[in-house]
Parts: C-alpha cells; structure tokens; sequence
C-alpha cells in the first residue's frame, strides 16, 4: 500500500514539473531571435474592411488575455511606407512577430492588395535573426535582400519601423548573412532631416505615410515651426476644402502646442477629415518634440468650433490612431 501511494505521489510530482516547464517556456522572451526557432506554420489573414477614422475592433472586441497587438510594416504602389496593426494570439515580441508577418507568399499578399497594400519584402527574403542591445537593435537578412533594387527603401522602412515599436530603440544595424553591412547605425531620421506625417490616399482608404524633407538652414533652429509649416502646404495642396490653409502662428507651452491656423480649416465642419488632419498634426509634432501631450488650435486668434471638437479646449493627442487598417489573425 505504502509503495502504491508513494509510486502516485512520484506520478504526481513529475506531472507538475512537466506542467512548469511549459509554463515557463511559454512566458520566457529572449533578446535574440533566431530564424530557425520559429515552426513554420500555415498562417491565415483576414482583411478587415477597415473605417479610416476609427480603430476597427473595441476594447471589448479584443480578448486583451489572449490577444497580441503586432505592429507591421506594408507599402503602396508608389513605395509610401504604411503601418497597420495586426491582432493575433500568438505572444512573441512585437519587433520579431511584425518583422515575420511582413513576409507573405504571393497568395497571401492577395488578400492585401485589396487594399492596395504589397509586403515590404519580396518572397524570398529570410530574417537570419535579430537582437536587442540597450538602444541598438541588430538584424541580420539574407544576401537576396541586398540584391534588391528598392534595396535603401526596405533599409528605411525596417529602421522606421523599429524604431517605432518603442522609445528605446534608437539606432539599427544590418548585416548580411552574419557580416555587417553598415558600420555606422542608421537612424529614424538625421541630423538635417524631419518626417511629416502625410494623408495618403490608398484605393479608398486613408493612411498616414512618412515622408522624409530636409531642414533648410533657415530653420534650423526652429524644426517644429518649419515642419509645421511644410505639413499645411501639404494638407492645403491634398484636400480641395483646405486650398489656401496657412500657418500663422506656433508655440510650444507646458506640454502644449498652440497652432493658429487661417479660416480654411473651418470649413471642415461636419466632415469626417477633421480627425485626419488632427492626427496628421499631431504625429508630426510628436515626432520632433515626443513630450506634446495637448494641441490648442485657434483660427486667426480667436477660438472657433469644428463640430466634435470645441477650440476652447485642448486637444488629448493620445486620442489619435496612427494607421487606422486592422488585420486579424
């Protein structure tokens, strides 16, 4: 009897230290991630018919215990950069899982270009591996990527998109197939350059895009009010109601930045643009000084009111999706 009841506790015990050891091996997250850790498994997308102003799936949609939000990178025809968010139940990091997800066979980048969306890589692009060191990240392709003829812009594109996963990443390294590629790390952006963040109409949806201008000398000084100033000539060019838009003022107060904008931007009352334009102000802005957390926008001086949104008050820029497209896995 003795030997039975102590043979079922030996059971017991080994049970429950096979069941940690998977625990453990679920929930452990490693800085390197090597290609051939990772099973190849049939992945299915599903294309979500996607509202350009609002986030597709509620907080009350998404499973926040069992889902993942993977932020990955696509292009368009004209080689414009677009972010999209992708919802899945697998857990490994964000970086690692957006890069992979932005491999696809030929079969799946159908389903994207209904949207007018393509891969960032061609088909036969492998990620050797990637690694995190403090502010740095190493990612290693293979030589077929750097045979490329959009080669530099897969370059750029990686390296937004990394560093836009989270603040700490600041510089990116490449290597091919174990060499180093660029001694130098490559950045978000240099010294002598900012990113606005433009509406881009693709098929019949809105995005987002960077695009990259130089600071011209004059400014130097003053990036915000140059990058401001360059993003309203955009948006008064891209939206008929916005022709003649101008920027008269800006300033930069306790977390704050007050825009002074003509009476063009009124005649967006009642229109569904006012969030993009908000959004596209707001990412620009960010992007240069990250520690805005309100807008204050006023039209030749005096408060006005564009329908959900009151001038008098200020302006939450959290509230503000970067790339409205959801895909879910």
């Amino acid at each position: 009897m003795r030997k039975r009841i102590f043979f079922m506790l030996i059971l017991c015990l080994i049970f429950l230290t096979a069941c940690r050891a998977d625990i453990l091996s679920s929930t452990i997250r490693s800085d390197v991630y090597q290609n051939d850790q990772s099973a190849e498994t049939e992945i299915n997308f599903e294309v979500v018919d996607s509202d350009v102003y609002t986030p597709q799936y509620s907080k009350e949609e998404i499973d926040t215990n069992n889902s993942f939000k993977v932020l990955s990178i696509f292009c368009d025809k004209d080689k414009n950069l677009v972010l999209a968010n992708i919802y899945t139940t697998r857990t490994l990091s964000v970086m690692r899982k957006g890069l992979e997800f932005s491999i696809f066979s030929p079969q799946k980048q159908k389903k994207l270009r209904d949207f007018g969306l393509f891969c960032i890589f061609p088909n036969d692009i492998h990620i050797n591996f990637i690694e995190i060191e403090g502010n740095c990240a190493k990612v290693d392709l293979n030589q077929k990527f750097f045979q490329k003829k959009y080669k530099n812009f897969y370059i750029k594109a990686i390296t937004f998109f990394i560093t836009s996963v989270n603040g700490i990443i600041k510089e990116v390294y490449f290597y091919k197939d174990g060499t180093i590629y660029n001694k130098t790390p490559l950045l978000r952006r240099q010294n002598d350059q900012l990113i606005l963040f433009v509406p881009q109409k693709v098929e019949d949806n809105i995005f987002l895009v960077p695009k990259w201008i130089s600071v011209s000398q004059k400014y130097k000084n003053t990036p915000l009010t140059f990058a401001l100033g360059q993003l309203i000539k955009s948006l008064s060019y891209r939206f008929s109601k916005l022709n003649g838009l101008k920027l008269n003022n800006v300033d930069l107060k306790e977390k704050t930045l007050y825009l002074d904008l003509s009476s063009q931007i009124l005649n967006l009352k009642g229109s569904s643009e006012v969030d993009t334009i908000l959004a596209s102000i707001c990412f620009t802005a960010k992007e240069i000084d990250n520690s805005i957390r309100y807008i204050k926008l006023s039209v030749k001086g005096k408060e006005g009111y564009l329908d959900q949104y009151d001038l008098k008050d200020k302006i939450d820029v959290n509230q503000f999706e970067l790339n409205p497209i959801n895909l879910k896995l």
